[in-house]
């Protein structure tokens, strides 16, 4: 079974993730209402990483952050995917990275005991963000 450690960190790095993708495609999105999108997004995975990182310093633990290189490789790989691209690929780009985020979160949810109702709480609400995410990028394609 995951433990709640395990899973606010799960929910710290997906959402610092979804944050570095957003950050990588963002001078490349050149429609105002992508870009407003993006940063929309962007807050909310802000949020739910502090609320992570703050349940984790609650319990006496640091947040894990993802590795280096993967942030890197995550950077590098949007960069050269959205360089000259259309708004069309980039919500592509941020329709597959959510959709990870998704398949990655139920699947640990359903290891996940339940054993605290504001840790549940913040997985969950991540689950919504990606899926949200997803939606909102579709009439971008």
């Amino acid at each position: 079974m995951i433990s709640d450690t395990q899973m606010l960190n799960h929910v710290y790095q997906t959402a610092e993730m979804g944050r570095t993708g957003i950050l990588s495609v963002l001078k490349y999105a050149e429609d105002p209402k992508l870009s407003q999108a993006l940063r929309g997004q962007l807050q909310e995975y802000k949020q739910i990483q502090d609320d992570s990182a703050r349940m984790l310093r609650e319990r006496g633990v640091r947040p894990q952050e993802v590795s280096p290189m993967a942030r890197m490789s995550a950077q590098v790989m949007s960069a050269v995917q959205a360089a000259g691209r259309s708004r069309a690929k980039i919500a592509e780009m941020m329709i597959r990275g959510s959709t990870m985020g998704v398949t990655k979160s139920l699947h640990t949810l359903h290891g996940y005991s339940m054993t605290d109702e504001r840790v549940c709480d913040v997985a969950n609400k991540l689950l919504e963000t990606e899926e949200h995410n997803i939606e909102q990028m579709k009439p971008f394609l």
